[in-house]
């Protein structure tokens, strides 16, 4: 038999991956078979395992590829916008986010089959350090809104940002794979807008978040003593 050429087996590989994918996404993971697989993909299942050892490298292939994407988007989509918190580009990224969600459902459905049925074991590493991350990437925006005085004090602009990052993606991802039918009731726009506001002017008046910064600080002054207490014991 003809070795096959390096772009016949991707060829290959792509064609049993798809196969799987529709099936995994159709009916779970765990009710899915190599045979079901072979089948969908056109191949025997002897040629299968000549590629893929276990359905589980069939499902990491898939998700490795897909994460490449994402993170790829994820960068180009931070590289649109200079400030985060800065509501233009907040809502120019709330935009994106849907865009990506719409373009790339399969992948966030694959999320929840990862969820369910290996406790998010794929997909875990892509929600590690999240905030860090952020932090780094908009080291410059941050300390700048930090010099000019512009935040409210004991707020942390990289929080802020993940949980704004967050909501959106949350928000795109009900109505997309959920069928949330405008959940918030009123129209994906809009539902950018007002999170943009509340990102960015709070949903408290000044006079009445004063107390909720102070009992912050009480409670990380209390925190420190007893983490130095227990260091001196």
């Amino acid at each position: 038999m003809p070795k096959l050429s390096e772009k016949a087996v991707e060829r290959k590989k792509g064609s049993i991956e798809d196969a799987a994918k529709q099936l995994f996404i159709r009916q779970g993971f765990h009710a899915t078979s190599m045979r079901n697989i072979a089948s969908r993909a056109g191949t025997s299942l002897g040629n299968l395992y000549n590629y893929y050892p276990t359905k589980e490298a069939i499902l990491g292939s898939i998700i490795s590829k897909y994460q490449r994407v994402i993170d790829e988007r994820l960068r180009s989509m931070f590289d649109e916008i200079r400030d985060p918190l800065n509501p233009e580009d907040l809502i120019k990224f709330a935009r994106l986010v849907k865009q990506m969600v719409n373009q790339h459902h399969d992948f966030w459905l694959l999320m929840y089959i990862d969820v369910l049925e290996f406790e998010n074991r794929h997909f875990r590493k892509m929600f590690e350090n999240v905030t860090q991350k952020l932090r780094r990437r908009f080291a410059e925006a941050f300390d700048e809104l930090k010099q000019k005085g512009t935040l409210h004090e004991g707020v942390d602009p990289a929080i802020g940002f993940t949980a704004a990052y967050m909501q959106f993606f949350n928000y795109f991802i009900v109505e997309k794979l959920f069928g949330g039918n405008l959940h918030f009731g009123i129209s994906d726009e809009q539902v950018i807008a007002r999170l943009t506001d509340i990102y960015a002017r709070g949903l408290l008046k000044t006079t009445n978040s004063r107390p909720l910064a102070a009992k912050a600080k009480r409670i990380k002054a209390t925190r420190r003593r007893r983490t130095t207490n227990k260091v001196n014991k």
